[in-house]
């Protein structure tokens, strides 16, 4: 039986309320959808451990991630809040920092990667240059942090040329860790240069670490 799919509706359905919650900034949901979206994605990646195409070393990779963006979760509720952010910027770099080096552990560097990684550099640049009038006092911050998650996608996309990842997984882990990088351009667009009236954010980001946590059962 797929036990690591079990959490997945309730997941989904949790998504569609933080959606609702965010947007609405009822900071009060937030405080309880949050943490307990990241604590599903977390029981998706321990129940993979079930199933028979799963390995233990690779899913306390991506559990330690998890962990990390769940302690993240706890206190990030408030995002308008520079002390708040600060803190949960710190604590998502090691969470993605966490995920990257666990899929560089099994998968390793390809020559693809060379290719994917100037892409996303150049992304990296262009983002810098835009938000770079609004940053202040987050201008070092946000230059580290804006490494280090197109880094953790240029690990993931590197899975599909390496044989460790199935092809399922190397889709989950390209598409998880790309949905947690477009919802960090849209809250760093929406934070620092321009106000975003309608978020899809939250769907961005639970549903990245949903996919990622998926990953761990499909090798």
């Amino acid at each position: 039986m797929a036990y690591h799919l079990l959490p997945v509706p309730l997941s989904i359905a949790g998504i569609a309320w933080y959606l609702i919650a965010r947007n609405r900034n009822d900071l009060k949901r937030v405080a309880v959808i949050q943490p307990l979206l990241t604590l599903l994605s977390i029981a998706v990646a321990a129940l993979s451990l079930l199933g028979p195409r799963a390995n233990p070393a690779y899913t306390g990779w991506i559990l330690a991630g998890l962990i990390l963006a769940f302690a993240a979760d706890i206190f990030n509720i408030d995002m308008t809040s520079d002390k708040t952010v600060m803190a949960a910027l710190v604590i998502f770099v090691l969470a993605y920092l966490t995920y990257g080096i666990g899929l560089t552990v099994f998968s390793g560097f390809q020559r693809q990667d060379l290719v994917s990684g100037l892409l996303l550099f150049l992304v990296y640049l262009a983002l810098v240059r835009y938000l770079w009038p609004g940053l202040g006092s987050f201008r070092i911050p946000i230059l580290i942090y804006g490494l280090i998650m197109p880094l953790m996608v240029n690990r993931a996309i590197s899975t599909f040329f390496g044989s460790t990842f199935s092809t399922t997984q190397a889709i989950l882990l390209t598409a998880g860790t790309s949905m947690l990088y477009l919802g960090d351009i849209e809250y760093g667009i929406h934070r620092f240069r321009r106000p975003i009236k309608y978020s899809v954010g939250p769907i961005l980001y639970a549903g990245g670490q949903l996919l990622v946590a998926l990953s761990c059962a499909y090798f």
